[in-house]
């Protein structure tokens, strides 16, 4: 899935992509491989413009917005690094590798709360929690419970979006009504996004892109906001699973 939204956040990714390496340091370099493994994972690829763009629509600032990215990058990769330990059913050895694994995993995590307190963030802790608890649960359902693809997309993937978008409610100081419309606005966005991957599953997305809309138009009339990046990207999955139906934003 090529989303055009993208391009007009080229600059705030090239400097996403140096704090990001920055933030990792002195490891990066056993890091890497398991980066460039991730290069064809669209969650990998478009969260950190989603996050990006969420942010900026809510009125934080070009660094608060970059940093803010990492952090949400950070935590899928650990996701993602922690994934790779398997069961004994699964045939994991339990060798250097799993000890490293384990370890890479805990270390990012840990790189994530001193990113919250450095970012004087630190009070989002619980969303991040939340968030963590969600995937977790997500994995066992993947693994043990036999989950259906919808089930394990949106336990394993979608709490990522949802919380970006709270988070960035929460840090403009919006009402806790509001911050649960944001919420349910990245609930919506994250599930359109991950079941399109899914031919499938359009049909699922497409509805997922219209609930997006009309949270979307309502909390708009409010902020009063035109041609936002968030606008963009909303219509350009509305173009993507709805074709040429009316967008809800006019």
């Amino acid at each position: 899935m090529n989303l055009l939204f993208t391009r007009d956040l080229k600059t705030e990714l090239s400097d996403l992509e140096q704090v990001f390496k920055h933030s990792l340091l002195p490891w990066w370099d056993n890091i890497d491989n398991y980066v460039k493994n991730l290069k064809d994972d669209l969650t990998w690829i478009i969260l950190p413009p989603v996050v990006m763009s969420i942010y900026q629509y809510t009125g934080h600032s070009r660094q608060l917005s970059i940093s803010m990215s990492s952090i949400f990058r950070n935590c899928y990769l650990a996701h993602r690094i922690h994934g790779l330990v398997k069961d004994d059913e699964e045939g994991q050895q339990y060798d250097q590798k799993l000890q490293f694994n384990i370890l890479l995993g805990d270390y990012i995590s840990g790189l994530v709360l001193k990113a919250l307190v450095e970012t004087e963030t630190d009070h989002l802790l619980n969303d991040f929690a939340q968030m963590i608890a969600d995937v977790n649960q997500g994995m066992v359902i993947k693994h043990k419970l036999n989950g259906s693809f919808n089930q394990i997309i949106e336990t394993t993937r979608v709490p990522f979006y949802a919380t970006a978008f709270l988070t960035a409610a929460k840090l403009a100081g919006y009402d806790t009504e509001c911050c649960q419309s944001y919420r349910q606005m990245g609930y919506h966005f994250g599930m359109s996004i991950e079941l399109g991957q899914d031919s499938i599953s359009h049909q699922q997305a497409q509805s997922h892109v219209h609930k997006c809309e009309q949270i979307f138009a309502k909390i708009n009339n409010r902020n009063n906001s035109s041609n936002s990046i968030l606008e963009k990207a909303i219509r350009e999955l509305h173009s993507q699973f709805c074709g040429m139906e009316e967008f809800a934003v006019v």
